[in-house]
């Protein structure tokens, strides 16, 4: 993959129909000023922002499909991070969440999509990361101040990204970074051993290869969120880790797994 590409309103009503949900549920207080997604999708494509990608929970619950949480990723083709030789490496990108049954406020991550793995990682910093829009009153001009405050914060995060790459991990620190890792995805109490190490450490392409903090932290977030590598349980039994699917716990172990890299930058 050499670049991303815009989704279509059918393919995103395909994937996360209730995109295009144009009313709340009926359970949501008065005061509830419902934010529909698809708005926010034409706001956001008058911004430069297309979707790449949209999600939404496998269900045959006929009230979860049409109102619950749902998860649209927007990139903008005019911003990218290239490498050293000028080649696009990743877009920049922005996760909303949203659903139409008061459960929150409408979430924005910051986010970042690596062309090489297709995949793509959630930003957990202090400084920039995580936005909110209150489903008490929305307007374009207050997206477009979010949206603005995301675009000035991406020096930053390519700073972070290039601070990662300069990093240069010891045996000792990658083993403890992926032991970390392990961890966040399976709970601290999880015996990690020195083969499921070996597994979400091995590089399965060339860009992956080397000792630095970003090639680790890139290929053993993959590896967890897609699994496929044998770990042991507690009883001490042998079974295949199973990949992510479920698209809320993918976006919380993507912010772990940054709050884990910024311990070691």
């Amino acid at each position: 993959m050499t670049q991303l590409t815009a989704l279509t309103r059918e393919q995103i009503a395909e994937l996360a129909p209730q995109v295009y949900t144009e009313h709340p549920h009926q359970s949501v207080s008065k005061k509830y000023s419902f934010i529909p997604t698809y708005q926010v999708i034409e706001d956001m494509e008058k911004l430069g922002w297309l979707v790449s990608s949209a999600k939404s929970p496998q269900t045959k619950d006929a009230v979860q499909r049409k109102h619950g949480k749902h998860l649209v990723t927007f990139f903008n083709p005019d911003i990218v991070i290239k490498d050293a030789n000028g080649v696009i490496e990743a877009y920049p990108q922005c996760v909303l969440v949203n659903n139409s049954r008061g459960w929150g406020k409408l979430q924005f991550e910051v986010g970042v999509f690596r062309l090489v793995c297709s995949n793509g990682m959630i930003i957990k910093s202090e400084d920039f990361g995580s936005f909110n829009l209150r489903h008490l009153g929305y307007s374009f001009e207050e997206l477009k101040e979010l949206m603005t405050s995301v675009v000035n914060s991406l020096p930053d995060v390519v700073q972070k990204i290039n601070t990662y790459s300069n990093r240069i991990m010891t045996a000792d620190e990658m083993k403890t970074f992926a032991a970390k890792a392990l961890q966040a995805r399976f709970g601290e109490e999880k015996l990690v051993d020195e083969s499921e190490i070996n597994q979400v450490l091995q590089a399965t392409r060339k860009e992956d290869e080397g000792n630095s903090l970003w090639v680790v932290f890139n290929r053993t977030q993959e590896a967890l969120v897609r699994g496929g590598f044998t770990m042991t349980t507690k009883s001490g039994k042998e079974k295949k880790a199973r990949a992510i699917k479920n698209m809320m716990a993918d976006l919380d172990l993507n912010k772990k797994l940054w709050e884990v890299a910024e311990t070691f930058a």
